[in-house]
């Protein structure tokens, strides 16, 4: 498990679930995203063993995901840049794509 000073631009106000510690210590090392944001945790009706992973709310600045196993659910907010939106947006699909596979 990762401690509070491995993170460098994760804000840690909020709990991270386990299962996604590792997949958020991978995303903050990519140099054109600036602050990352784990924010509710929620319970889902529909439940998978498998880790999903999706984003919901594209915008000019700042991208919303859901992380989810099991029952439970994490809100994710990654914020960079306006002209590097898209290629953070595909680098961390990218990204979530290799964890998705372990």
């Amino acid at each position: 498990m990762y401690s509070r000073s491995d993170y460098q631009k994760v804000k840690l106000e909020h709990h991270i679930l386990p299962d996604f510690a590792k997949f958020l210590f991978e995303l903050e090392k990519n140099p054109k995203i600036n602050r990352i944001i784990p924010w509710r945790i929620s319970r889902q009706q529909k439940w998978s063993s498998e880790m999903r992973f999706r984003i919901t709310i594209p915008t000019t600045s700042w991208f919303k995901c859901i992380m989810s196993k099991w029952a439970t659910a994490q809100e994710l907010f990654v914020i960079c840049n306006k002209k590097d939106i898209q290629e953070v947006e595909n680098d961390t699909q990218k990204l979530a794509k290799i964890f998705l596979e372990k």
